[in-house]
């Protein structure tokens, strides 16, 4: 899809006149300063794994249980000055990670009136705007899980770090304020893989950094979302676009990415119910898509909540007529203990078909997953 500059124009444009009508604004002085607090999670699971494990198998050599995290703790400095408008920064940094990548979202910010403003290495518009069907708990579910216990997953429906290389890369992202139940999400991304220093990659103290062959160049990503609270229900629709722009080191007209995301989640008292889909153009190639859809439902009770649901993906593989197809169904459970603390488990089932029927010691896998854990927020 061919991308239009005056929309990536009319954003910086945007956020620079927010930031300067910010410093402009009289009486914009708070008194007490930026204050700096700590937050973050904590989500630790224990769980076993049944599968196809013979040799030549995709289970073979794979441990049967284990223990997995996931953690994160965030630094986040904010003020309110005297006209409104919230200023301040935020650092998110994986306790899991061992290599230099260990700091995921820095991004300054500015709120108000006029909607949040966002500078930094952070998730764009479609990665936060994305839509996902009830049914999953903070550890577990049928889609985008935590934390999994088979070689397969279904993936993400995020389209836009679904596509290659995108991370929480250097870019300028606006969220509107809510008119009438509808809100709007606009981001740029100038290069997605320019994150850190690496090299001779000068990104951090360079708004002209390096950039390498295969990094897409000029993205943009558009959400929407629509939410209405009525009599005992509620809706919940959205969606949202990733697109890039050009991919360094090739001139082909195919070789840009872009992902789509749809979905509608209805509450009804206690009980949650929705689907999503999610659309890769290009996702495993050039002229090899990736489509998924998911179906979900979750019913809370004053501090148990159950919930569930299906994926489907299927990719389309170069050199073969047929798509390959992975399936991941099951239900979980959630147990509130207090403010912040959760127990959950989940039953999980998944099973693959691989476009090569031959050669491809994927095709035919299944697995069945059980597995407890807990989640910590503070």
């Amino acid at each position: 899809m061919a991308m239009n500059f005056r929309s990536t124009t009319s954003l910086l444009a945007l956020s620079v006149t927010g930031a300067a009508n910010v410093v402009a604004m009289p009486m914009a002085v708070a008194s007490d300063g930026i204050k700096l607090s700590l937050g973050g999670f904590f989500r630790s699971a224990y769980g076993f794994t049944i599968d196809d494990d013979a040799q030549g198998e995709l289970g073979h050599d794979q441990n049967l249980d284990g223990v997995s995290s996931d953690s994160e703790v965030f630094f986040l400095g904010e003020t309110t000055l005297d006209n409104g408008v919230t200023v301040g920064a935020r650092i998110e940094m994986e306790a899991e990670s061992q290599t230099d990548d260990f700091i995921d979202n820095v991004y300054v910010f500015y709120k108000g009136g006029f909607g949040d403003i966002r500078i930094g290495a952070l998730d764009g518009a479609a990665g936060n705007m994305y839509m996902l069907p009830p049914g999953s708990t903070a550890n577990f579910g049928p889609y985008s899980p935590n934390i999994i216990g088979s070689p397969l997953s279904p993936g993400i429906f995020d389209p836009e770090a679904s596509l290659a290389l995108q991370d929480a890369v250097m870019k300028i992202v606006y969220y509107t304020p809510q008119w009438n139940g509808f809100s709007f999400g606009l981001s740029y991304t100038p290069n997605d893989d320019e994150k850190t220093d690496e090299g001779t990659d000068n990104v951090a103290d360079s708004f002209h950094p390096d950039r390498s062959d295969g990094s897409a160049n000029h993205n943009v990503a558009l959400a929407v979302h629509y939410d209405y609270e009525g009599n005992g229900w509620g809706l919940n629709l959205g969606a949202a676009g990733y697109w890039e722009g050009d991919v360094e080191g090739t001139s082909a007209d195919d070789a840009e990415q872009a992902g789509y995301n749809i979905g509608a989640n209805v509450s009804i008292g206690a009980l949650q119910v929705g689907a999503t889909g999610t659309f890769l153009d290009d996702g495993n190639g050039a002229g090899q898509d990736i489509w998924m859809f998911g179906l979900g439902f979750a019913y809370t009770q004053d501090a148990w909540t159950v919930g569930g649901g299906y994926a489907h993906v299927q990719t389309e593989e170069a050199g073969f007529s047929d798509d390959s197809k992975l399936d991941r169904a099951g239900v979980d459970f959630s147990y509130a203990m207090g403010p912040g603390i959760n127990i959950d488990g989940g039953i999980f089932y998944t099973w693959n078909e691989a476009a090569d029927d031959d050669g491809d010691n994927a095709d035919g896998y299944d697995a069945l997953e059980i597995a407890i854990g807990s989640a910590l927020q503070f």
